[in-house]
């Protein structure tokens, strides 16, 4: 599962993108970010801020979609929309 949450303007977050312990590395952590992606592309305005909290060890996942790591002061990951 995954969801999005955000103000329908500027800011979104990505939450709780989670699959089954017994069927990681399937693929379906893909798909799922996949349809937020497509969704997000779809919905969220040029210039708008895309933020998550990602899991420990799981930062690299996000990265393949475009995410970046904030610095240790600030955690979190995030990236701007660019149409």
């Amino acid at each position: 599962m995954g969801r999005v949450i955000g103000d329908a303007g500027i800011y979104y977050y990505i939450q709780d993108v989670i699959v089954d312990p017994t069927h990681k590395n399937k693929g379906i952590g893909a798909k799922i970010m996949s349809e937020i992606e497509t969704y997000l592309s779809e919905n969220a305005p040029n210039n708008a801020f895309i933020g998550l909290m990602a899991a420990e060890n799981v930062s690299e996942f996000y990265t393949k979609f475009g995410y970046q790591r904030r610095p240790d002061t600030r955690p979190g990951m995030f990236k701007i929309v660019k149409k």
